[in-house]
């Protein structure tokens, strides 16, 4: 894992990053954009920080009861109802708290279904855990009504695109790793003029060591990490206690045998079999890593791995809440994310991103042999249907 210990001093912005692949759109006499990368977002950075971990420590609080809950259990979806919209509820308060003036929020809930008949029960559980956590915080001296709640998860309401300032919050990514008691991640990142400016990812069972050391079951392995980003500021993470931060960079390797890649855990999110074709063009010899959630961003991020590759079924759609934080996160550590193209993911369009095929992501030397590998895997797929 490549880090260089040290405690975290807010990131300088007096220089812009090389080679910057989230998108900036094109300059124009009215875009605040040419400016961006001289602003500070410190107090931004801080309020993200802040609120991913409160929500993170929820959605923990959510885990560890339902993992000690019987079997038949794990079988009902509603914890994680819960700690999602508790996530978001929690996010989107602090947020407005903080920038009560200048709020927007592109989150993936609204409280449609908590406001039909039968969800008052859900409802108020999420009330009891966003007031718990507010409490144990200790910043807000506040008690939430369960309206109060509803409309802060409503406050995700926001289209996003070029203009302005927007948050965009994935309340619990990979909720399916959620009720397996596998990875999962709360992702926050803040789009200035169509660009993430920052990231911030906490992934409350990623390991602090690096997957290919520990695993990711680890029983005497120390969780919970949290990634954040600025804009030309580099990329660290930290223990989701908040003690000390790393720098962190992607992997150097030049090898792409020497590689090893995540995808997506489940099938119906990535073409495990055009990844096979990738692997294997590009000489791969270890099997694929397969995680849920931007945790595989926070975990390339840090060198566990060098190839991220994320190739889903034709006609799917995805959302900027599933890359925005994830994105800047291996940017700013040195990588490269585009589409199956080699175009920069542009998350100014609103809510959707606009792609060919899907996301490949590695370090600057790799890249050129990645999407070599991945154009004629796509190819020989397509002529063989």
């Amino acid at each position: 894992m490549s880090i260089n210990w040290l405690r975290f001093v807010s990131p300088s912005l007096k220089k812009p990053p090389l080679f910057h692949l989230c998108h900036l759109p094109p300059p124009s006499s009215s875009s605040s954009s040419a400016v961006i990368v001289a602003m500070s977002y410190d107090k931004e950075l801080a309020a993200a920080k802040k609120a991913t971990s409160l929500a993170a420590r929820l959605c923990q609080k959510v885990q560890k009861a339902l993992l000690q809950s019987d079997v038949q259990s794990k079988n009902d979806k509603s914890p994680v109802t819960v700690a999602d919209y508790g996530s978001q509820a929690l996010v989107s308060f602090v947020l407005q708290q903080e920038f009560p003036d200048n709020f927007s929020l592109v989150a993936e809930e609204d409280s449609k279904d908590l406001r039909k008949d039968g969800g008052q029960e859900i409802v108020e559980r999420i009330t009891k855990l966003v007031n718990d956590s507010l409490t144990s915080d200790g910043s807000y001296n506040v008690t939430l009504s369960t309206e109060d709640v509803l409309k802060a998860i409503d406050n995700g309401r926001s289209e996003g695109g070029s203009q302005g300032r927007h948050w965009v919050l994935d309340p619990i990514d990979g909720t399916k790793g959620f009720l397996r008691g596998d990875q999962y991640a709360i992702a926050l990142a803040l789009l200035d003029g169509g660009k993430v400016v920052l990231g911030v990812l906490a992934c409350p069972n990623l390991p602090l060591t690096s997957l290919s050391d520990a695993g990711q079951h680890s029983p005497n392995n120390k969780v919970g990490c949290l990634f954040f980003a600025v804009l030309g500021g580099g990329t660290y993470m930290q223990p989701l206690d908040g003690s000390s931060a790393v720098k962190v960079q992607v992997s150097a390797l030049e090898n792409p045998e020497e590689a090893s890649f995540f995808e997506s855990y489940e099938a119906a999110h990535s073409m495990h079999d055009l990844s096979s074709l990738i692997a294997q063009k590009l000489g791969v010899k270890a099997p694929p890593v397969r995680i849920d959630s931007q945790a595989k961003y926070g975990a390339l991020s840090r060198g566990d791995g060098a190839i991220y590759l994320r190739l889903p079924h034709k006609g799917y759609r995805e959302k900027i809440w599933d890359h925005a934080a994830g994105c800047i996160v291996v940017t700013e550590a040195g990588g490269v994310v585009t589409d199956a193209a080699g175009q920069p993911l542009d998350f100014s369009k609103g809510k959707y991103l606009d792609l060919d095929t899907g996301i490949i992501v590695t370090n600057r030397k790799l890249m050129p042999l990645l999407f070599n590998a991945v154009r004629k895997s796509i190819q020989e797929k397509a002529s063989s249907l």
